[in-house]
């Protein structure tokens, strides 16, 4: 069967419009410092704004992004990901895991992340881009998000980031991983270009 093109009001045009406009008025983390209440300076930096040092390679980001850094850091393997969200402002990271093998080096836990927004067109744009890169074949695993059923709050929605596979395929976790570390080093430059274009074809 065709499927028929949705009838939007106004308004609906109006709103996801404005959504986009937001997103792209969001700061890099060149240009702010992504990670809630960063305080830290690096050699000769005086200022604990400045942005010189940001990148998921910094010796701080595991503990600096995570609500108990102490107990529960970001795992090194998610890490990228976690981080390239956090840059996007928009779309919020609540859980994560690297994925996790057993004795026998058997995938027992698959690699996801979650995360909250209030827009749903941030995380259409996430799924085209990484739709995107499994086409191209510079990702080697099929990646989908799903919306949970719960969130963080009455106006937003949460969402997971997961690979497209069960725990009884062949998989390799480091396959998953790098899959990760791929997604994460174009996603704002993608999302960013993308979110101009819709907003181009929309008229503004």
């Amino acid at each position: 069967m065709r499927i028929k093109d949705d009838c939007f009001k106004k308004e609906d045009k109006q709103r996801i419009c404005l959504d986009l406009k937001e997103l792209l008025a969001q700061p890099s983390d060149k240009q702010q410092r992504p990670c809630p209440g960063c305080r830290f300076t690096f050699g000769s930096e005086k200022s604990i704004t400045s942005t010189e040092n940001c990148s998921a390679k910094c010796e701080f980001v595991a503990g600096q992004m995570s609500s108990d850094p102490n107990k529960y850091p970001i795992e090194s393997g998610v890490v990228s990901l976690v981080y390239a969200l956090y840059t996007m402002r928009l779309m919020m990271p609540c859980w994560s895991c690297e994925g996790h093998m057993n004795k026998a080096q058997e995938i027992v836990k698959l690699p996801s992340i979650w995360f909250y927004s209030t827009s749903h067109f941030y995380p259409k744009l996430l799924a085209q881009y990484i739709d995107n890169l499994f086409a191209y074949k510079k990702i080697k695993t099929s990646w989908r998000i799903s919306i949970l059923a719960f969130s963080q709050s009455l106006f937003s929605t949460t969402y997971s980031l997961e690979p497209q596979v069960s725990l009884n395929e062949d998989l390799d976790l480091a396959d998953l991983q790098n899959d990760m570390n791929r997604i994460a080093k174009d996603m704002r430059f993608s999302m960013l270009r993308d979110t101009r274009s819709y907003l181009k074809r929309a008229g503004h």
